[in-house]
């Protein structure tokens, strides 16, 4: 219960924050994509019920990766750290106003996870690769900048947890499908076959004006410190701790925190916004609670509180700023 208490208060004090003291970054608007600029038009006729969907869609998100951690065993021990994790990292920095285009993102970001997840664990299936594959192919279409990780980094982190060119073959032609999709939709209705690529690659290369560090404080800055101690402590397990995970969770972990990677490239791209963190929460969030079961209570717990700590003092100086 305490875990989602403190995700229900991280997402709500957010939500008011955002809308009452929002900061320059959080205003920036994404680059409008085939997807996203729809949901960025229908977002002007209801601003309000927009951030209230965001706030359901985060806590949801958040409490389901924390769920997806127990049901596909990725942890050597029992923990639920990855739903207030998912919140700090989703909304304890900063958050894009952008609300029903983060929305979007999450969810399909957290879609992929948990059909990747129960492919590496349980099924081994086509359909769930090809499933998760398909969620990540649609990133694109609503955050430019998810093209490098969707076009370039996961079709070689396939081969990291399915070393064969069958199910890369798979992961691949998932991944191209909802791009595809909009070209054919395009040339059905008279248009180019290629307008959409062309627009996505014109919108990857838009510059957004969005500038973290003109638009955090040191509060933030040690927070997101904080978070890459949690990573690199999570991630050095995978790598040292052999017997710890079983063959299929270290397969999955790997992913994730080369995912995490990925997710922290996106900042070098023209047209990242702050709804980065969002898609960032949730490999982050797959992956740090492996470090709450496997060192030191201190050390952990310290490490936890100086994040709340640190969040909170971000939060206040927002709302003073």
């Amino acid at each position: 219960m305490d875990v989602v208490v403190t995700l229900m208060a991280i997402t709500a004090i957010a939500a008011v924050r955002s809308q009452v003291a929002p900061v320059q970054g959080e205003a920036v608007a994404n680059v409008a994509t085939p997807l996203g600029g729809m949901l960025q038009r229908s977002q002007l006729d209801m601003p309000i019920l927009a951030v209230v969907i965001w706030a359901m869609v985060v806590f949801a998100a958040g409490v389901n990766a924390g769920r997806y951690g127990v049901k596909y065993s990725l942890y050597p021990a029992y923990t639920l750290m990855a739903i207030p994790l998912f919140g700090l990292v989703a909304a304890g920095v900063l958050v894009s106003r952008d609300y029903l285009v983060t929305s979007a993102a999450a969810l399909c970001g957290l879609l992929s996870m948990k059909y990747l997840h129960r492919c590496i664990m349980r099924s081994g299936s086509y359909g769930d690769l090809s499933l998760s594959m398909l969620w990540i192919g649609l990133l694109p279409l609503l955050f430019a900048p998810a093209a490098v990780m969707a076009y370039a980094v996961v079709p070689l982190l396939v081969l990291v947890v399915r070393p064969s060119w069958r199910d890369w073959t798979v992961a691949v032609a998932s991944l191209l499908l909802p791009v595809v999709a909009c070209c054919y939709l395009e040339w059905c209705r008279g248009g180019v076959f290629l307008d959409p690529v062309h627009s996505l690659y014109d919108a990857f290369m838009t510059p957004s004006g969005f500038d973290f560090f003109a638009s955090t404080n040191p509060a933030g800055i040690l927070l997101i410190g904080v978070f890459i101690v949690m990573a690199v402590c999570s991630a050095s397990l995978v790598v040292s701790d052999r017997y710890s995970l079983k063959v299929k969770a270290r397969a999955a972990m790997r992913f994730n925190a080369l995912l995490l990677i990925a997710c922290a490239g996106m900042f070098f791209v023209p047209s990242c916004t702050s709804t980065v963190f969002v898609l960032a929460a949730i490999p982050a969030a797959m992956l740090m609670p492996l470090m709450f079961v496997r060192m030191g209570v201190g050390f952990t717990e310290t490490l936890y509180r100086l994040a709340l700590l640190l969040a909170a003092a971000n939060t206040a100086v927002m709302f003073l700023h």
